[in-house]
């Protein structure tokens, strides 16, 4: 997954960069929010020595993405399952709050998983690829 932004901060070797932010942003979690909630900004390493305002082209490969997604909503889902047919052996009651139980507990894995894993590894992490040079992504980020 390729996209365009503008360099907003720097941050020693590091920029902040940011993005339009899209309907897919809603459940990835990779950036942070702007304030004006029309952006989203990503923390980067900043191997092209880009300056404030350079309009930057920022990949995550294909398959990482897929992988997140794959963590954050299968994983929750599984363990819903589980704790539904594990309650229904019991009662209704006892099933509603393992299904809950399962549900918050996914997430909790989800995000050690993201924490502690997934974004060490290389791939998972967007990197700058490079400086373009048309504009066609808003200055005023």
């Amino acid at each position: 997954m390729t996209e365009k932004g503008v360099v907003y901060k720097l941050k020693g070797k590091r920029c902040v960069v940011r993005f339009d932010r899209r309907s897919a942003c809603a459940s990835c979690h990779m950036c942070n929010v702007a304030e004006d909630k029309q952006k989203v900004e990503v923390l980067l390493e900043n191997s092209l020595d880009a300056k404030i305002g350079d309009v930057v082209e920022v990949e995550m490969g294909e398959r990482y993405v897929l992988t997140a997604a794959v963590i954050v909503y299968v994983i929750p889902l599984i363990l819903v399952g589980a704790g539904i047919g594990i309650g229904s052996l019991v009662s209704e009651l006892c099933q509603i709050l393992m299904a809950v139980g399962g549900f918050v507990f996914g997430f909790v894995i989800a995000a050690l998983l993201d924490k502690f894993v997934i974004r060490k590894k290389k791939g998972f992490k967007p990197e700058m690829k490079v400086i373009c040079s048309e504009t066609s992504v808003t200055k005023e980020a």
